[in-house]
């Protein structure tokens, strides 16, 4: 008898071999993309390069034509598909929100925390129900994304067109690698929200730098303009032609212009810059906002307000400057052939919080540029009559951090761009200094004395603005006492008093390099005439002073370079 094995016996044995054979083939291939994956995690630089990483080495093992990946955010109870791919254009929303009381597929592999495999008419069925998002399939396996028992998010391939394309061997393959590229996922998250994190920090350290830089220039350049001002208004008062007179009323229009652009690099610096807090309409305050920009910008807009406070607490010129921007922005984006759509709301999440929201549908901003957005001179716009000078959004970046809040950007290259304006409803108060009336009176003995003009001290410690603006008090009619610091316009006053001469009216500088300045100058002035009127005056325009002066004791502020006109009408008013 021939222990030769039959045919039959040889035909299983060479079917086993190739099962054991293909199995392991398959083991190495699934090994290899895994190992892939893991390196994608070092070699990608952004999400978005390792989810398509993910892509391309999974196609390797299986038809991956319809993918998609969807993150999980359970505090915010929210599923946001961050890559697809897929041969239907109809696809599902970006995001769903509420999921748990919005069913869908994906969010069933989420609840029950395991994968889903579903032929065509389970398919149908569920469609009927509402839970199949964007158009119908022919089969659909999702798998959930897991890290130590909870859920990351999901991945899914589908097919419209055949209906048994996925089965229970790709399941377990799908389920098999699912761990690798949930921590994988995990990893580049983290990694990219420290980067992100890092990159705002330097991105606020940088600005706040330029605000430092920007708001002693501001106040240096004021300077030099009043000393220009002061000599063209010296010379206006002499000028005895129409013609010299004109073209002197062109170079003070001119200085003012220079002043009011200076005013904008203020905006960055340190502490602030909101000038008028008050409470504002919002609904008006938008309106005002957006209608000036149809005829003087031919910018079409689409205005949605919902659950909106009527009443906020801002500086209603800057935020409307802020909107303005990124409004101009987001038309350019789309070169004004579409509406920008501005959304105003309470925010859903934060209490106390409103967000004004600006979507254009125009070219977007790539991956690599979305951080730089804010940085002043920095601008995606192409050449010519239409190049940006890069100011806008960082003009509406520091206006928003000025008013304690937040502003975010979200855009794709081709999809356009959407910039947030998180805004508190009511500011909170910063830190009070003491104020001036609580200062207790000094009595000096005082001659009585007559003065035909009447008397006014300034102090400011650039000799040349004192020349000049002694000059200009001597045209209105007044009596100059100048001073360089606080110390010396308080041994001046004493004197006056002294002798007998009322000082009534004071000017002083805010800042001053070598002494005392403004504020406590006025207190001490205070102390010794509690009816004495004075004007605060600096080139800092955005101190916190110049907008809360009856705070610190002065009847009145006057922002470097101010006019001839505007000092005398200042001094009138006192």
């Amino acid at each position: 008898m021939s222990d030769k094995p039959s045919y039959e016996e040889l035909e299983q044995q060479i079917k086993r071999l190739e099962k054991t054979v293909s199995r392991t083939r398959r083991a190495e291939a699934v090994n290899k993309t895994l190992f892939h994956i893991a390196s994608a995690l070092n070699t990608s630089e952004t999400l978005q390069d390792l989810y398509r990483s993910i892509h391309r080495h999974l196609s390797s093992l299986m038809d991956m034509t319809n993918f998609f990946i969807a993150v999980y955010y359970k505090d915010k109870n929210a599923i946001q598909y961050v890559f697809r791919r897929d041969q239907d254009a109809d696809l599902s929303p970006k995001w769903i929100h509420n999921f748990s009381e919005n069913p869908s597929l994906t969010g069933d592999v989420i609840l029950n925390k395991k994968p889903l495999l579903l032929d065509e008419a389970e398919l149908r069925d569920l469609a009927a129900k509402g839970r199949v998002l964007g158009s119908l399939p022919k089969n659909w396996l999702g798998v959930p994304l897991m890290i130590q028992g909870d859920v990351l998010g999901v991945m899914a391939v589908k097919s419209y067109t055949n209906p048994i394309k996925y089965n229970q061997d790709h399941v377990e393959l799908l389920g098999f690698v699912s761990e690798t590229i949930a921590v994988a996922i995990e990893k580049k998250r983290a990694g990219n929200e420290l980067l992100h994190a890092r990159k705002k920090l330097t991105r606020s350290q940088k600005l706040e730098a330029i605000g430092t830089l920007a708001g002693g220039i501001a106040h240096d350049f004021n300077n030099t303009l009043s000393i220009t001002l002061g000599n063209i208004n010296l010379a206006q008062m002499i000028a005895a032609s129409d013609p010299v007179k004109e073209y002197l009323a062109d170079a003070e229009q001119s200085i003012l212009q220079a002043k009011e652009l200076a005013s904008k690099f203020v905006v960055f610096s340190k502490g602030g810059g909101i000038r008028i807090k008050s409470h504002i309409d919002t609904h008006g305050f938008l309106n005002e906002t957006l209608e000036p920009l149809k005829d003087g910008h031919a910018i079409r807009y689409i205005l949605d307000i919902s659950d909106l406070p009527p009443v906020m607490e801002a500086d209603k010129g800057q935020l409307q400057e802020a909107l303005k921007n990124i409004v101009i922005n987001g038309a350019e984006a789309m070169d004004k052939e579409e509406p920008v759509r501005v959304e105003a709301r309470g925010h859903p999440e934060k209490q106390g919080m409103i967000m004004i929201s600006v979507t254009d549908r125009g070219r977007g901003i790539s991956e690599k540029n979305i951080e730089k957005v804010f940085d002043p001179y920095f601008s995606t716009k192409p050449m010519g009559k239409n190049k940006g000078t890069g100011l806008g959004l960082s003009i509406a970046w520091a206006i928003v951090k000025n008013h304690q809040g937040t502003i975010r950007i979200e855009s794709s290259p081709g999809q356009g761009t959407r910039v947030d304006m998180i805004l508190p409803v009511f500011q909170k108060e910063g830190p009070r200094t003491k104020a001036a009336a609580s200062v207790k009176k000094e009595k000096i003995p005082v001659q009585r004395a007559t003065t035909r003009k009447p008397l006014v001290l300034f102090m400011d410690d650039d000799i040349m603005i004192l020349e000049i603006t002694g000059k200009i008090l001597e045209r209105l009619g007044y009596e100059p006492v100048l001073a360089r610091t606080g110390e010396e316009a308080i041994d001046k006053y004493r004197a006056s008093l002294i002798e007998g001469k009322i000082i009534g009216k004071v000017i002083l500088d805010l800042e001053v390099k070598h002494g005392m300045g403004g504020v406590e100058t006025m207190e001490k002035l205070l102390s010794l005439n509690p009816g004495i009127k004075g004007i605060v005056a600096s080139g800092y325009s955005n101190d916190p002073t110049m907008d809360n002066f009856s705070y610190f004791g002065f009847s009145s502020a006057l922002s470097k370079p101010f006019s001839i006109e505007t000092l005398r009408k200042a001094l009138q008013d006192l």
